[in-house]
């Protein structure tokens, strides 16, 4: 026989977390509204596994497209976490160590011109203490999606930027003048080097690396460094608000030669699954996708040995978390993670916030729904 009074608990529980829901939904809507932000997409992973998404408001706002499961948004810098990821995985097969001369795999030489002798290694890529700088005279116009001239080549990009016979090279604007190792310096240029690192070491390019070692055991089918695989009336059409004109102006789609650094489209879907995989020591559904050695490496719980790609984040939780965040002309995204509760939350949008405390305040009521 049932037990009517557990049914009536269980009934009840259900109906308590119904009302939570719908309560943050409003808020979150509010929120969005406030702040100008067309579209939203949420995922929480717990324990290996993606607990919920939602969505908010509109892909494309001329055309009233909703944001669905469907929707593939452009994650700028939290591709970092995935190149990252991907060198971890050679590094775990001994192609290389972490501390080693990154020259040993390249076919030109990259050197801070006022420290010559000090090899640049994997290790400092990963912790932005290469020494590469971002030239933003240089960069600005990829980045600003001003640039209007034919597609450069990975490798092209790279070597006209670092080697001292390229085209782009700058050694006061290329480089800190800090011995590599000694100074954190956020660096894209970086990223996009350890991007075709991986293209070096593995033999295929890099994207093409990434759809099979990465993408594929992990069914992001909906994942692509470039857009031309993704259905564009997919995409969700990045927006930034005028506050002169009071309307969401429309922005073109991302395109940028440094790609391995901040060019990455997914749904939050796909992204959930390489959280959730990373939550559970680099295996998903089974099948071991990343080292956990690698995930330890990059994630420590011993907080106190410096981050690798991952920043330090504190939420109103017991331990400071780690996350990535992505900002673009019209594109705003957060990942987190917690290496003690395994649990993880993204956001992804196609507005623009910057604001530390309104970011705070849309990660909390996500982070506790």
């Amino acid at each position: 026989m049932k037990c009517p009074l557990l049914f009536v608990a269980f009934s009840l529980l259900i109906r308590l977390a119904n009302a939570q829901t719908l309560r943050t939904d409003s808020l979150v809507t509010g929120k969005l509204k406030e702040l100008h932000i067309p579209g939203l997409a949420a995922a929480k992973v717990e324990n290996g596994n993606i607990s919920w998404t939602r969505y908010y408001g509109y892909q494309d706002i001329a055309r009233q497209i909703p944001v669905t499961d469907s929707t593939v948004f452009h994650i700028a810098s939290i591709s970092k976490t995935v190149t990252a990821a991907a060198i971890m995985q050679l590094e775990a097969k001994g192609y290389f160590k972490l501390d080693d001369d990154i020259n040993r795999f390249l076919p030109f030489r990259v050197a801070n011109p006022s420290f010559q002798s000090t090899p640049i290694t994997f290790r400092q890529l990963l912790r932005h203490r290469s020494s590469i700088a971002d030239n933003m005279d240089y960069l600005l116009p990829f980045w600003e999606n001003e640039y209007k001239g034919p597609d450069i080549p990975l490798e092209t990009f790279l070597r006209d930027y670092l080697s001292t016979t390229g085209k782009r090279y700058r050694a006061d604007k290329n480089f800190v003048h800090a011995e590599p190792g000694s100074e954190f310096a956020y660096s894209n240029m970086g990223f996009a080097l350890l991007g075709y690192l991986v293209q070096r070491i593995a033999k295929m390019p890099f994207d093409q690396y990434c759809k099979m070692h990465v993408f594929s055991p992990l069914a992001m089918r909906s994942t692509s460094w470039f857009l031309e695989p993704l259905q564009s009336d997919r995409l969700a059409v990045p927006y930034q608000y005028s506050d002169s004109l009071d309307r969401y102006e429309k922005l073109p789609q991302g395109k940028y030669p440094d790609y391995p650094a901040g060019q990455l489209s997914c749904t939050v879907n796909d992204l959930a699954r390489f959280l959730a995989c990373w939550s559970n020591d680099g295996a998903y559904d089974g099948k071991r996708i990343i080292g956990a050695a690698s995930v330890q490496r990059l994630t420590p719980k011993d907080m106190s040995l410096g981050f690798h790609t991952w920043f330090m984040y504190l939420l109103n939780t017991e331990t400071p978390l780690y996350s990535h965040n992505g900002h673009g002309p019209g594109v705003s995204t957060y990942m987190l993670y917690d290496p003690f509760s395994k649990k993880g939350l993204i956001i992804l949008m196609n507005g623009e916030l910057s604001g530390y405390l309104e970011w705070r305040k849309l990660i909390g009521l996500l982070w506790d729904s």
